[in-house]
This record gives C-alpha cells, structure tokens and sequence, in this order.
C-alpha cells in the first residue's frame, strides 16, 4: 500500500511515507494474526503514534518447523513516499514462534520484553545491536527504538490469544549493507539498520530527522567521552582537515551540515563549555556575517560578506570590487593582499557564534580554503586545541 497523503515543499507535490518501525510493526503483527488463525492474509492494519491508520501489503508468507518449533515469517516491503531514504524499498521481516506455557519469557539483555511478560521481541540478521552509551537503547539490545517496540507490542497484544506467549525476531537481509552507509557505525550501532520512528510516518524531505541525527551524536559524544569540548565542522573537507592536520580521532569530530545555529543551540542546552570549529571558508564566511543555516538554498552572500570585512581590514576598493564581482569564494580570496583579512574573518565567525549562546560557551576557530590552504586562526585556537589534546592524549 502506498500511504496517500501528500505535502507540499518548494513547490513540489510530495507523498508520505512510513517508517521501518510502522514497517516492522505491521510484519510482526501479521506473523501473528496468520501464526494463530492459520489462514494467509494480504493485509495488516495497524495504528501509527501520528493517529493515522496504514492498511500494509504483506508481501511474503513463509510457514515451517524448525527445532521441533512451529513458526510463521512475513515480511513487508517499507515506502518511505518521496524522501530520499537510504531504508526505502527494503524488505523487513519478522519470525513468530510459540514459547511453552511452562517456559519464561525473561531479559536476555539481546531482546525487549512486554510488561505482560507474553511477548520477546529480538533483533536478527540485518537489524544493528547497540554497542555504545548516549543512545535511546542500552548497550546490547537491538537498534530498535521505544517507539517501534512500543507500536509492536501493542498491535500484537491485540490479537494475541489469553494466555499464549510468543518470541518475534526481526530480520532485514539487506540492513547489513545498508546500515553501513547511515550514521550506524559512527553512533556504535554494528551489524544492520536501526528500526526506527516516533511517528511511524516519514515526512518527505524532512530536515527534522537529519538534525535529529546530529543531535544524537552529539549526547553519544557527551555520554562517551565526557568532554566539556566539542569539535565541529560543517563537512567531510573539514573533517579531513581535524584528522590529517590536527590529529583529531575521527570519532570525536562532529559534521554538521548547514545546521550552524541549531547544533549551537543544543551545544548550550547540552552543557558544553567549549568549542572548536574548523571549516572550508566558502560555509563559515555565512557565519561571519551572522547567518546560521548555510545552505545556498537559504543564504548566499558569500562574496558581499568577504568583501566587507576586506574593505574593513583595509583592503584597495578596486580589490574589494574584484572580491565582490568574484565567482567563487576561492577566486575573491586570490584578490586579498593583506594577511590581516582572513584573521578578522575569523575573529568575526567566534564573535557570531559566541553571540549566538550567549556568550556562555567559548568559540574558537580555524578557516581554511583548497586554493591557499590554512587562512586563520582565532587568538585563543591554539591553546583550546593543545589543552583538548593535552586531556585526550597526553600531548600538545
């Protein structure tokens, strides 16, 4: 079933989808619904936390004994509508299978449990396993979210006989794969997918749930390693240059987008105390003039920017035309004569960024470019960097 229910953005018509928790809702309630009332079904219908009800295709039935146990496998195909997700068109699977009456269901620490204690809900091939602290699942347990697991446990109670107990595992084959091109591995979730979804309706295009995922990295950060300084920086070039320039541990460095102003905002809630920024100056010259979504969709003004601030450093008003007129921020950097240029571009970007927490987090920041390399540093970066290394690592 395809979800038909539509938004509008940028001008453009776009579907709904539904999530791998609805997905996975849907195939375990349907293993169940054929497991006891031993007829095939189509369709399963379940309730979504958003209140809208799917009616989902079942796309495969599978019935067997394996270890002298009766079992029942559906699986359901996800539609996640017109969002560009990496889960969209995966095949998820879920394997119901009776417990005896005299054996109990009880936390193996791999499983989740329901409070009727009827229902033993596993991860298997394809769904990730849980292998670090700052996430909503304790370490051990599959990456199934509480809402899903909650949504699962509700539509099974429904249909599930007086007195029956029964084990559920989910399989997605094709998780493993992808699972590696998500954030999994980075946030210690190994070995497939996470099932995820607090609605169990994805929105097209939705930014919500890329920043949602930052900001998960950056309470995993907070809860692993317990720093009072985070290292941010807009993107992979950034990232490259912490690693390769700076010496910082690629698991310590925070990409975050065009999401300048949301991640500082959560950066303050959070309790951070000190950041260290590093970016290609085509993103963080934006900043300096105190915007804070970066995308060109939103914002560009590169060029006006970098040419005020070299008409302040004193750069010819013939070099600041040339900057202006320039096509690429690259190309108006070629035109600066003056070194105390990017140095005040710098000091611009930590005063926007300080401005925007309130000054109650210390910034320091370092701009770079692919043409001329290193640009500047802010006066206090050196030594917020040797401390932060000083703590890790024992040296500066």
């Amino acid at each position: 079933m395809k979800l038909d229910k539509y938004t509008v953005q940028d001008g453009k018509k776009m579907r709904y989808g539904y999530t791998t928790g609805s997905t996975a809702a849907g195939a375990c309630k349907g293993a169940v619904e054929i497991y006891f009332q031993r007829e095939d079904i189509s369709t399963i219908e379940i309730e979504t936390p958003k209140g809208w009800d799917l009616n989902l295709d079942i796309n495969s039935i599978e019935t067997g004994t394996k270890d002298n146990s009766r079992y029942v496998k559906t699986s359901i195909i996800k539609d996640g509508g017109d969002d560009p997700d990496a889960t969209d068109k995966i095949e998820i699977f879920a394997t119901v299978r009776e417990v005896s009456e005299d054996e109990e269901i009880e936390d193996r620490g791999d499983n989740f449990i329901n409070e009727k204690k009827s229902v033993s809900l596993r991860g298997g091939t394809g769904v990730g396993k849980i292998t670090k602290k700052g996430l909503q699942v304790a370490i051990g347990k599959p990456a199934i979210n509480p809402v899903p697991v909650r949504t699962i446990f509700y539509e099974v109670e429904k249909i599930l006989p007086q007195g029956k107990k029964i084990e559920i595992t989910i399989d997605v084959p094709m998780g493993v794969e992808i699972g590696k091109k998500t954030f999994n591995p980075k946030l210690g979730i190994l070995g497939g997918i996470s099932i995820l979804g607090t609605t169990g309706i994805v929105k097209p295009m939705s930014e919500e749930a890329f920043k949602d995922s930052i900001v998960v990295e950056l309470k995993m950060l907070l809860e692993e390693f317990s720093e009072d300084t985070v290292i941010i920086t807009p993107g992979n070039y950034g990232k490259k240059f912490l690693v390769e320039k700076l010496g910082i541990e690629p698991e310590k460095i925070l990409i975050i987008s065009n999401f300048m102003g949301f991640i500082l905002d959560n950066i303050k809630v959070l309790g951070y105390k000190k950041i260290v920024l590093v970016g290609h100056i085509g993103k963080l010259i934006k900043v300096a003039g105190g915007i804070f979504h970066t995308h060109s969709k939103v914002s560009d003004a590169r060029m006006e920017i970098l040419g005020a601030n070299a008409l302040l450093a004193g750069e010819t008003p013939e070099d600041v035309i040339k900057i202006i007129e320039a096509n690429t921020t690259e190309e108006g950097l070629s035109y600066l004569k003056l070194k105390d240029t990017n140095k005040i571009i710098a000091e611009k970007i930590k005063q926007k960024c300080e401005g925007r927490v309130f000054d109650e987090i210390e910034v320091e920041v370092l701009t770079f470019s692919f043409d001329h390399g290193e640009l500047a540093r802010t006066d206090g970066f050196n030594t917020m960097v040797n401390n932060y290394m000083e703590n890790n690592y024992g040296k500066n």
